[in-house]
Formats: structure tokens, sequence, C-alpha cells
């Protein structure tokens, strides 16, 4: 009887040893941040750290055929989070907005963004706007 009884407190003393240990190894999560820019911001840079999230907010009108489609980024540096997004700025039928774009800073390095404004079925013609961001990932 004394043998179980020693075995049930060793376990649970070890059980809470152990506990304890891996609450006290976890590192604490660092909060990620939104780093928020627009058109304004063509060509600037940011810094981001890893876990952060870019967002990039762009005016467009996709019922003209237009749309802004990433062109170039380092994905293993940058990697975009999801589709881009489309709020009109009314609810009348072919009204412009804005073009959200998501993107988790995944690893430490620097990349250039560049997002185009182009009908993508117009072969050989140039993007009418550019959008171009300097990124850099601590």
């Amino acid at each position: 009887m004394r043998h179980a009884i020693f075995q049930s407190v060793l376990f649970v003393a070890t059980a809470a040893f152990l506990t304890g240990t891996l609450v006290a190894c976890s590192a604490p999560a660092q909060p990620s941040n939104t780093v928020k820019v627009t058109g304004a911001d063509d060509k600037g840079s940011v810094t981001l750290n890893v876990g952060d999230t870019l967002q990039v907010t762009l005016q467009g009108n996709p019922t003209t055929g237009y749309q802004w489609e990433v062109s170039s980024v380092d994905t293993s540096i940058l990697k975009m989070s999801g589709e881009p997004q489309f709020t009109p700025a009314s609810p009348a039928v072919g009204s412009g907005g804005n073009v959200v774009f998501l993107f988790d800073a995944i690893a430490a390095g620097q990349t250039k963004l560049e997002i185009i404004y182009h009908r993508p079925f117009e072969q050989n013609v140039p993007p009418v706007q550019t959008f171009t961001l300097s990124v850099t990932v601590k």
C-alpha cells in the first residue's frame, strides 16, 4: 500500500515538473504586426519582422478589365496570403474601389515587390500602372 502511494506521489511530482519545464522553455510568442501601405507609397520601402503582415491597398476597377497582379517578389521572403480582395467605393454597378493584397513575412531578407495594373488578356501591352516597394524582413 505504501509503495502504491509513493508511486502515485512520484508520478504526480514528475508530471508537474515536466509541465513546468515545457512551459518555461517555450519562447513567448512575438505579436504579429500589420504594416499598411497604399499607392501613395509607390517606390518606397518598408521594414518588417518575420511573422508580420504587409497590407497593400491600391485603387482599381476590375469592371474595366484591368486588374492588379503581382509581377515580382521573392516568395521565400514574402508570401501572398490568399487572393487580392476588391471592395467597391460605392454600390453603383461598375464603380471603382480598392484592391487589397496581404503578404506574410516568412523569412529574413530583402525583396522588391512589384504589382502591375493591366489587362491580362492584352498581349505585348505594357501595364498602365506599376506599384513598386522595397521590402526588408528582419
